[in-house]
């Protein structure tokens, strides 16, 4: 699992030690990633808005980063 957050400008970013409300995802999927975003569920699990593309910009990260995700990193946000 990944946990992702929303940060003040309303990019995403994962991180399992960041500060703030996360949402959970499952590690190396992307289906996940685009069934959230189908379900509006990023918005309601973060309470708030999140920024135009940033669900892209998430997927795209996640991707690059594989199964091993950012464990345990503060990641620059996107």
């Amino acid at each position: 699992m990944v946990r992702v957050v929303r940060l003040g400008d309303g990019s995403l970013t994962p991180g399992r030690t960041l500060p703030g409300r996360g949402a959970w995802l499952c590690r190396g999927s992307t289906t996940c990633v685009d069934l959230a975003e189908k379900r509006r569920a990023f918005e309601r699990a973060l309470r708030g808005q999140i920024r135009a593309g940033a669900v892209d910009d998430l997927r795209r990260l996640l991707e690059v980063a594989g199964p091993a995700g950012h464990e345990g990193s503060a990641s620059p946000a996107l």
